[in-house]
């Protein structure tokens, strides 16, 4: 009997252990089980903030373009006021000068009529004196350069 226990007490602590090493075999092949699925979880969820950083990417694009064409707008901007500015400078300066200019006019137009009365004059004058050299005689006619005389 004493070699059956001995054999017995050999023999126990060997299941015991091979007991221990399947339940810690199904204990790691459920750990690594569990850690595969968190594993193609996680890999869904870098595919979606991979997504999601590339439409984030499309859109700081897109804001940044948006932002250009601010920049651009703003340019535009500031030349219209300084159009306007001087648009400004130089309707004033007409409605300073605009009294001067129409007293040019008038002036103008009273210079003409005083040229049209004055050429009439001389073409009077002309007239009269071709007539005082036809009766001078041929030795003495002059050409005055009044009408062609």
């Amino acid at each position: 009997m004493g070699k059956h226990l001995q054999l017995i007490g050999t023999i126990v602590p060997l299941i015991l252990v091979a007991l221990g090493l399947v339940s810690w075999v199904f204990t790691l092949r459920s750990d690594i089980s569990t850690s595969q699925v968190q594993i193609v979880e996680m890999r869904r969820a870098i595919t979606l903030a991979d997504q999601q950083s590339t439409q984030t990417e499309i859109e700081i694009n897109k804001l940044n373009k948006l932002i250009e064409d601010f920049d651009e707008i703003e340019a535009i901007t500031e030349e219209v006021d300084v159009l306007i500015f001087r648009i400004n400078e130089l309707t004033e300066e007409v409605n300073n000068n605009s009294p001067g200019i129409a007293k040019l006019k008038t002036d103008l137009a009273i210079a003409n009529d005083q040229m049209r009365t004055i050429m009439a004059d001389h073409s009077y004058m002309g007239e009269m004196l071709e007539q005082l050299g036809k009766g001078q005689p041929a030795g003495e006619r002059r050409d005055y350069g009044f009408g062609g005389y």
